[in-house]
């Protein structure tokens, strides 16, 4: 039926209401230590993360803020681009120590050899698996090793991740974790003891915790 009301042009439609804004809260662990780490520390690496936490939040805050003003008036803030960049650095900073601390907690159930059958299954053994981090922690620079799950494929790999955001694989589960940034182990192992350093993480991690992350993605 026709109408005698016209159809308001898109262009002066109503901006939509801003989405609220996610805050990240940071988790609490108690000090993860192994190998030659003293609290000090250790304490410093958790005072770290929590930097990515309120890091994290500054950067969505000023994406809500974009979202609620019209272009003209959001000069003075970041451009989009530059936000969602930073985005993906802090928030892989948070996400990946949390998965690294998780690693050094004591553990509260029985592993189900979840992580030894698929270590064995792409590695030969759960040996080969540790040889091939050790090998990837002498690359040079800040980053992180990452044993990812292809949940699709049933596929581990072996990967380094630098900085905190640049050649992570897309649509992997991680399942191992090991901060290689110096303020990580420099303190308490120096600067030419990273292999130790990496020995010790690697030897003290919890196997019943990359049990359950497997566990995790296969479910």
């Amino acid at each position: 039926m026709a109408t005698n009301q016209q159809q308001q042009p898109v262009g002066n439609e109503p901006p939509p209401e801003s989405t609220p804004v996610r805050k990240y809260v940071a988790r609490h662990f108690e000090p993860p230590l192994f190998g030659k780490l003293g609290t000090a520390s250790v304490n410093a690496h958790l005072g770290l993360y929590q930097g990515y936490v309120t890091q994290t939040n500054a950067v969505l805050e000023s994406i809500s803020q974009r979202d609620r003003l019209e272009s003209a008036h959001a000069d003075h803030l970041p451009a989009p681009e530059s936000l969602a960049r930073r985005l993906s650095f802090e928030l892989n900073g948070v996400v990946l120590h949390e998965l690294f601390f998780e690693q050094y907690l004591a553990a509260t159930q029985e592993g189900s050899g979840a992580f030894e059958r698929a270590a064995c299954h792409n590695f030969g053994s759960v040996e080969r698996w540790k040889s091939g981090v050790r090998g990837l922690s002498k690359a040079r620079g800040p980053g992180w090793v990452v044993t990812v799950l292809d949940e699709q494929r049933d596929y581990l790999h072996n990967v380094w991740i630098a900085l905190h955001e640049l050649y992570v694989p897309a649509g992997h589960r991680i399942v191992f974790v090991l901060d290689l940034w110096e303020h990580a182990y420099i303190n308490d192992y120096g600067v030419k003891a990273r292999d130790d350093y990496a020995e010790a993480a690697l030897q003290a991690a919890s196997l019943a915790c990359l049990d359950a992350r497997i566990d995790r993605a296969v479910r």
